[in-house]
C-alpha cells in the first residue's frame, strides 16, 4: 500500500470514530432531556403547601374521625352477640352430652364433703340411730345409710346424723352408690333417689319395680315389669336423665340381679328361667353403647344366683348358692371356681384379692378363706358364727356375743367381747364401725 493510500484509509477511520462519538453525544442528550420533563419539580420548603391537594384528604380524615365511634360501637355489639351465641352453645352442647349434669352432680357432692367435714365436730362415736331391727345397712361415703321400717336414716363419717326420711313404702330396699342412694318400694312403682344430706327425685314408674342399682358414679338403673318382655332397664345418669332403655326378651328369663362395672358403661344383668323343671340362672354382659344382648353366662342347672360383683375390668365375681365363680366378662368365659362340697353357704365377703366365706358344714359353721383364684387359704371352724365381712386385710367374724377378727391366713387376731348387744352388721368405711341393737360404734382392738 503506497504512502498516499494509508493516509487515506486513517482519515476515513478518524472520521468514523468521530461519528460515533456524535451519536453517542446525542443520545446522552435526549435520555437527559426525558429525564427532566417527567422529574417532578422541586418545592421550596418555605413555600405554602397546595390547598387543592391537601383539602380532600382533611375532608376524609374528619369523616373517619367521626365514623370511628360507630365503627367501635358496632364491632362490640357484634362481639356481644358472638360471645353470647358461643356460650349458648356450649350450653347447649353440656346439656345434650350431659357434661353439665355431671358437673352439677359434682359439685352438689362437694359441697356436701365440704359442710360434713366443717361441721364434723358436731357428731361422735358411738351414735344412737333409733333403728333396733335394721332391714338394711350400706357404707355410703366413708358414712353409712340405714334403712327401717319406716325410717332411712343417713350418718356421715363423723358420727353426724345428716339426713332423715320417711318413704312409706310397704318392701322398702335400698341400692347405694358412690355418693347417693336409692330406696324404692319393691311392692310398687315409686323410688326416691337422695344425695347424703337431702332428697333428690321421687319418680313413679307405670310398671312395679322390680329391682334397682347403682353406679360408682351414682348412675341408676331401674328394672321394670314388662308386658310381652321380661323387663325393661331403664338407666338414668345423676340428674335422672335417661341415658338407656332396653326390653329384655321373655327368653331370658326373670331379672334378679344387676351390677355396673367401674367404667359405669357397662352392666351384668343375672336372669332365672325355669327349663326343664328345673331353675337355670344365667348373666349377660351389657354395655350402654348397644341394645343387643351381649355375652351370655350360663350357670350349672339348679345352681340359683345370689349376688353379682364387677370388680375389675377382668372380673366380675358371681356368688351363686352352689358355688362362687369368677367371670371374664370380656369373653364370658368362667376362668376360677370354688365348689361348696355340698355345705349351706351362711354369709360371703367377696374381695378382689381374697374371699371369705362362711359354711355350715354338718351343723357346725366353717370360715373358708380363698386367694384370688379362689385356691383355699385357710378353713377354720367358726363356732356360732352367723354372718363374716371382710376387708383386703381382716376378716370379721360375727359371733351372738363377740366380734372376732382374723387375718386370711386364719389366724385369730383378737375377740370382742365387751359388746353392749348382739352384733347386727360390721361396716367398712372411714372407720370400721359395729351395730348392736340401735347404736353403731367404732370397732376396735381391746385394750390388753
Amino acid at each position: 500500500m503506497s504512502k498516499a493510500d494509508r493516509d487515506r484509509q486513517a482519515l476515513l477511520q478518524r472520521l468514523a470514530r468521530e461519528q460515533r462519538r456524535a451519536l453517542s453525544a446525542a443520545a446522552r442528550d435526549a435520555d437527559r432531556a426525558r429525564t427532566l420533563r417527567t422529574a417532578p419539580t422541586p418545592r421550596r420548603d418555605d413555600s405554602p403547601p397546595s390547598r387543592t391537594s391537601e383539602q380532600p384528604s382533611a375532608q376524609s380524615a374528619a369523616r373517619l374521625k367521626s365514623l370511628t365511634p360507630l365503627y367501635k360501637q358496632r364491632q362490640q355489639r357484634r362481639l356481644t352477640v358472638l360471645i353470647v351465641i358461643i356460650i349458648a352453645l356450649a350450653l347447649a352442647l353440656t346439656v345434650v352430652t350431659g357434661t353439665l349434669s355431671a358437673s352439677l352432680a359434682l359439685l352438689g357432692d362437694a359441697v356436701d364433703s365440704a359442710s360434713l367435714y366443717l361441721n364434723r365436730t358436731a357428731g361422735g362415736w358411738p351414735a344412737t340411730t333409733g333403728i333396733t331391727e335394721p332391714l338394711q345397712i350400706e357404707p355410703l361415703a366413708d358414712g353409712f345409710v340405714e334403712l327401717g321400717n319406716e325410717d332411712v336414716l343417713v350418718y356421715s363419717a363423723y358420727g353426724s346424723k345428716i339426713l332423715s326420711l320417711q318413704p312409706s313404702y310397704a318392701r322398702p330396699v335400698l341400692a347405694v352408690g358412690g355418693t347417693h342412694f336409692v330406696v324404692y318400694n319393691r311392692a310398687g312403682s315409686e323410688l326416691t333417689v337422695c344425695s347424703r344430706t337431702r332428697t333428690l327425685y321421687t319418680q313413679r314408674f307405670d310398671e312395679d319395680i322390680l329391682l334397682c342399682a347403682m353406679s360408682n358414679n351414682n348412675s341408676l338403673a331401674v328394672v321394670t315389669d314388662a308386658d310381652r318382655f321380661a323387663g325393661w332397664v331403664h338407666i338414668y345418669d345423676p340428674s335422672m336423665r335417661e341415658l338407656y332403655s332396653w326390653r329384655m326378651p321373655q327368653s331370658m328369663g326373670t331379672p334378679i340381679a344387676l351390677d355396673f362395672a367401674p367404667d359405669n358403661r357397662r352392666f351384668a344383668s343375672g336372669m332365672i328361667a325355669a327349663r326343664d323343671g328345673q331353675l337355670n340362672c344365667s348373666v349377660y354382659f351389657m354395655s350402654l353403647d348397644s341394645d343387643t344382648e351381649g355375652l351370655l353366662y350360663t350357670a350349672d342347672a339348679g345352681s340359683m344366683l345370689l349376688r353379682l360383683d364387677w370388680q375389675s375390668e377382668n372380673r366380675v365375681m358371681a356368688v351363686f348358692d352352689t358355688y362362687i365363680a369368677v367371670i371374664d366378662p370380656r369373653t364370658a368365659a368362667e376362668v376360677a371356681r370354688y365348689d361348696y362340697g355340698g355345705a349351706a353357704l351362711q354369709s360371703v365377703a367377696p374381695g378382689r384379692r381374697q374371699t371369705a366365706l362362711l359354711l355350715n358344714v354338718h351343723g357346725g359353721n366353717s370360715l373358708v378363706t380363698l386367694s384370688e383364684s379362689l385356691t383355699v387359704m385357710s378353713e377354720i371352724p367358726a363356732r356360732q358364727a352367723f354372718a363374716v365381712s371382710a376387708t383386703d386385710t381382716d376378716i370379721y367374724l360375727l359371733c351372738p356375743d363377740a366380734v372376732e377378727c382374723y387375718g386370711y391366713d386364719g389366724v385369730q387376731n383378737w375377740v370382742q367381747t365387751g359388746l353392749p348387744s348382739r352384733p347386727l352388721a360390721v361396716l367398712h368405711g372411714k372407720q370400721t364401725l359395729v351395730f348392736t341393737g340401735s347404736q353403731a360404734d367404732v370397732l376396735a382392738k381391746p385394750a390388753e
